[in-house]
């Protein structure tokens, strides 16, 4: 819709079609980077997950979530606390997915759900230090 708003506003096809390209190829590369994994997120109270995959990774004892077309708009959650959901409910975003509540340092919780081979990247996170 707002490329067919753009183009009658005079903006050139080719630099519509290599705008959309770019950012598709960034957002290629982005998922291609190692511990990158896709997820979705709701909120602990909430039933719905979200309707879009965001792609995070672990850095540390921080979560940084991209989201978008080109993956550009990133979130930075400080993880405090970690536990996997062991009676998720059956309609999960994935196939077999692993469900996580991530308690936050500013004292939000969240829960996410990744890919079974994302689930070490998480639990990582509830291992002892050292």
């Amino acid at each position: 819709m707002i490329w067919a708003l753009l183009a009658l506003l005079g903006v050139p096809l080719w630099l519509i079609a290599g705008v959309l390209a770019a950012g598709l190829w960034s957002r290629r590369r982005f998922k291609r980077q190692p511990g990158v994994f896709r997820l979705k997120f709701r909120e602990s109270d909430e039933g719905r997950w979200s309707r879009r995959f965001s792609y995070g990774r672990i850095v540390h004892d921080v979560l940084v979530v991209n989201t978008g077309l080109a993956l550009i708009r990133t979130g930075v959650f400080g993880i405090s606390s970690v536990s996997e959901v062991r009676d998720a409910e059956s309609a999960l975003p994935f196939e077999r997915a692993r469900v996580y509540e991530l308690a936050f340092d500013d004292g939000s919780r969240r829960q996410i759900a990744v890919e079974p081979s994302a689930a070490a990247d998480v639990a990582r996170l509830t291992a002892p230090p050292g």
